[in-house]
């Protein structure tokens, strides 16, 4: 079976609803067990380039940005083999004999298997270009069967006295088309001579160790015709090998990741059963600059190979960032990408989303009978179809929780009014969403229209409704509202202060105050800006009556206005904001109306940086 773990990589998102606030993760899945097949696979890594590499001052980082060892990186990412290719006489000595000796020996330090790849060249050999060494470059047949055999025992021998041995010898690289190119190229007629080639090499190491594995090695691994027309020649010819090696890289085959998988594992089926023998890829790749993607690739190769019994798979120099676009190392970052993960089994997925959370009852913006029986509901979808733990807040504060389907929480009580509610979605590898906070309502309320505004957008600007209570007790006012910054203001009902109300920017927030109607009759509610950034912008105002009265309705009258005086004999008093009384006048004279009003707060025209006073219609007694 495969098992599943999906942890989140990249970026640990905020969720708010339905949708996102961030950017696309990456989730991981676990495709295979990648300890239970430590001795049956070899998870292999080519590493020629290293040590020249590191004589140019190459560092690398791990995954966690710690610079270490870079085999030491690759044994932690599940390397458990690595692939040293093998030059004869090489400019500057890499890939010679005292270069592969050193480079085995730290790998056997790190216990990791040694494979050997000869090219039996000074440089690369591969279909393009398979030179005689400069030192044979005059042999005969017989002298270059001589010359592998003693140059394949001469690097083994030297292992040997190190105390190691190599587990595959690979005779040959790529030989597409045979090797010494013109002697042993199968196309001009030298498959005879290839065959004595490959015959030197694979008993100069079955003479030295015969549990040492040759193979023979060619590209292009999609390709089944032309592996079954050189085993064809090469068995017809007595040449016994122990493994067939191929290449597998889609961007030199030309094929998709997926197309490339399908054609490799076709390929290497028929080979097992035409020749009797096992198949390895040798050497594979992809883009270092498509992560996923090379993920996703390599994992899935591994991951066939494993259940089709095959002995491994070697990627071509991971750790290359010298320019090689088919490395596993972010040339930017200096980290193993998401390649290297292939490795340990994890397959990285990038998704939008893990969960998606929200609340499905009450509904946003609801309104509940005054009851006793309030049942919480949450859906949560997730991308593996699996169930979460639901905790539910209402009114910012955690009420209980819902552990698996269906996501629903029974509550006794709810006081009439209005009330937030938002739940937390868990599931058991940590994902968490956050639904959006709904607002529901608790109780019939009356819903006050947009009051009658004077400089709203000034210290001292106001907004008064004119609402007609039925019967006297108490009443919960809650303003729905948006503010860009902290705004304070003072509420006031038929001039009478009930201090100081403050408005947040916090989405789906509400400011609420319970006041107290002594009579039924009409009164005048009131905000007044206490700061410079005026009143809020009220988008509702909602009235609950607390003691069962009727439900209040809103009176539509005119504003305070200026010289329109429809009584000019009316007389009023003027009272600053703390209540103290400053004078009497006529209301003409100072510019205002009060209507079928019994008092307001304004500005007056006359006053200085436009404080408020209170004004009332004057009564004789």
């Amino acid at each position: 079976m495969r098992k599943i773990n999906w942890i989140t990589m990249l970026t640990i998102l905020i969720w708010m609803g339905q949708a996102t606030v961030a950017y696309a993760i990456t989730v991981t899945d676990t495709i295979f067990d990648r300890k239970a097949h430590e001795h049956d696979f070899a998870f292999g890594a080519d590493i020629g380039f290293v040590s020249q590499m590191e004589s140019w001052g190459t560092k690398w980082l791990d995954k966690n940005g710690r610079q270490r060892d870079i085999l030491q990186i690759l044994k932690d990412q599940g390397v458990n083999n690595v692939r040293l290719r093998v030059w004869v006489n090489p400019s500057g000595g890499w890939c010679g004999k005292e270069d592969v000796v050193k480079m085995a020996k730290r790998a056997d330090k790190l216990g990791m298997g040694i494979m050997l790849s000869f090219h039996y060249s000074d440089s690369w050999a591969d279909p393009g270009t398979q030179d005689v060494p400069a030192a044979w470059k005059n042999h005969t047949v017989a002298q270059l069967e001589l010359d592998v055999y003693n140059h394949t025992q001469d690097i083994i021998n030297a292992l040997k006295a190190e105390g190691i041995t190599p587990r595959w010898a690979q005779i040959g690289n790529e030989t597409k088309r045979g090797m010494f190119y013109p002697t042993a190229q199968t196309n001009k007629g030298g498959t005879d001579n290839f065959a004595k080639m490959l015959k030197a090499g694979i008993k100069a190491c079955k003479d030295i160790d015969p549990e040492i594995q040759t193979i023979i090695h060619l590209p292009d691994g999609h390709d089944n015709s032309l592996y079954r027309n050189m085993f064809d020649q090469l068995k017809s010819r007595g040449v016994k090998w122990d493994i067939i090696g191929m290449s597998a890289y889609p961007r030199w085959s030309h094929l998709d990741g997926p197309t490339m998988i399908t054609k490799v594992m076709a390929n290497v089926k028929d080979l097992k059963k035409r020749y009797g023998t096992p198949v390895m890829v040798v050497e594979t790749g992809h883009y270092w600059n498509k992560p996923i993607e090379a993920n996703h690739y390599l994992v899935g190769l591994i991951d066939e190979l494993i259940k089709d019994g095959d002995p491994g798979t070697f990627y071509w120099e991971p750790e290359s960032m010298a320019g090689y676009d088919l490395g596993a190392w972010d040339q930017n970052t200096k980290k193993p990408t998401e390649a290297m993960d292939a490795f340990l089994g994890l397959k990285h997925t990038e998704v939008t989303w893990v969960m998606r959370a929200s609340v499905a009852a009450p509904e946003d913006g609801q309104t509940l009978d005054d009851g006793d029986n309030v049942t919480l509901k949450a859906t949560v979808e997730h991308v593996q179809g699996r169930s979460a733990n639901v905790e539910f807040y209402l009114d910012k504060k955690l009420v209980g929780s819902a552990i698996g389907q269906p996501y629903e929480l029974a509550i006794d009580h709810l006081d009439v009014g209005v009330h937030t509610l938002w739940g937390r979605a868990v599931d058991a590898d940590k994902h968490t969403q956050m639904t959006d906070t709904i607002l529901f309502y608790v109780g019939q309320s009356c819903e006050l229209e947009q009051g009658v505004m004077v400089n709203p957008d000034e210290k001292g600007g106001s907004e008064t409704w004119n609402v007609q209570f039925m019967e006297s007790g108490k009443y919960l006012l809650a303003f729905d509202y948006e503010v860009e910054q902290i705004t304070r203001v003072d509420l006031w009902v038929n001039g009478d202060s009930l201090g100081r109300l403050y408005f947040y920017n916090i989405a789906n927030n509400i400011t609420k105050k319970e006041i107290e109607i002594p009579t039924a009759g009409e009164y005048e509610l009131k905000i007044m800006a206490a700061g410079i950034f005026g009143i809020p912008s009220i988008k509702i105002l909602r009235i609950f009556p607390l003691d069962q009265q009727q439900v209040p309705i809103q009176r539509i009258v005119d504003g305070v206005g200026w010289n329109d005086m429809d009584d000019e004999n009316v007389e009023v008093d003027v009272y600053n904001l703390a209540g103290q009384w400053l004078y009497r006048c006529g209301a003409r004279q100072l510019g205002v109306t009060l209507g079928d009003r019994e008092s307001a707060v304004v500005s007056l025209p006359n006053c200085v940086g436009g404080t408020p006073n209170i004004v009332r219609k004057h009564r004789l007694k």
